[in-house]
């Protein structure tokens, strides 16, 4: 058949995209406890990715480290489920941030020279406990995140396809453009206009908004690119095979652990309940 070739992997793709969505789903529909361990399940496979591929450890340290950081990560994101459960605000439990930062400090600690290295695998643990929150506290900013992350990512792949021009960072990501770029921005801010249309908010605040999920879209898309960059050092294309037809994890959620990292401290920053 024409065309075989180029499509060989498309079964593949579709069908475990359908098993990933059915899987988020699920835990996004459950919530608590589910999705806790769901994100801890992620979480240990984006882990072993980072250990055993961005900073090259022999086989028997990364294991020793996956199960070591994704168990803290694991006890985390319990903690935060347990000791919030039923709370109507925007609440942290102590006891889980304090795990949270041992296991973010258990992630760099393996690392020796770069700090890009560093930075993207705390990201791991940070992200994925940051999304539980705002699922737990605030679904609606969860997910009008997840619409800018998906959105950025289309977008940025369609227009930059579709206009090409001039590189956004040639020496870092070879096939991002200006043009698709700033495309997810405009995606970003599109969502943040309708979202605050629809609820009918003030200018100022739907301003705020669009600044906001501008910001998310960008740190969604640096985290793409300090992926491949990393991808790039270790000779690679695919962070694992884990996922059919995908690569890896790492290479599907690269662009959440960026923007739930900083969508998630700011609404931390911007005020949040203690809880013990």
């Amino acid at each position: 058949m024409a065309g075989g070739p180029k499509f060989a992997d498309l079964v593949p793709r579709v069908l475990s995209a359908l098993v990933l969505l059915a899987v988020a789903g699920a835990g996004l529909w459950f919530g608590g406890i589910v999705l806790a361990l769901l994100l801890a399940v992620f979480g240990a496979v984006m882990l072993w990715e980072y250990f055993r591929l961005i900073i090259r450890l022999s086989t028997p340290y990364a294991r020793i480290a996956t199960v070591m950081t994704s168990t803290l990560l694991a006890l985390s994101l319990i903690l935060e489920d347990r000791l919030t459960a039923g709370l109507e605000v925007l609440a942290l439990s102590p006891w889980a941030v304090g795990v949270l930062l041992i296991t973010v400090v258990a992630v760099m600690i393996p690392v020796r020279k770069s700090r890009l290295e560093a930075l993207f695998g705390a990201m791991i643990p940070l992200s994925t406990f940051l999304f539980f929150f705002l699922h737990q506290s605030v679904p609606l900013a969860m997910w009008l995140v997840v619409a800018v992350v998906i959105s950025t990512d289309v977008s940025g792949y369609f227009f930059g396809k579709l206009i090409g021009g001039p590189k956004f960072w040639p020496s870092l990501s070879p096939n991002k453009t200006w043009a698709g770029t700033v495309s997810g921005w405009v995606m970003a801010a599109a969502i943040a206009i309708g979202a605050g249309l629809r609820a009918e908010s003030q200018t100022s605040t739907i301003v705020v908004a669009v600044l906001f999920l501008v910001t998310v879209a960008f740190a969604a898309q640096m985290a793409d690119i300090a992926e491949s960059a990393l991808k790039r050092r270790a000779g690679v294309k695919d962070s694992s095979r884990v996922i059919p037809g995908h690569g890896g994890a790492l290479d599907r959620f690269d662009g959440m652990l960026g923007a739930f990292t900083v969508a998630g401290l700011a609404f931390v920053l911007a005020g949040f309940t203690v809880t013990l």
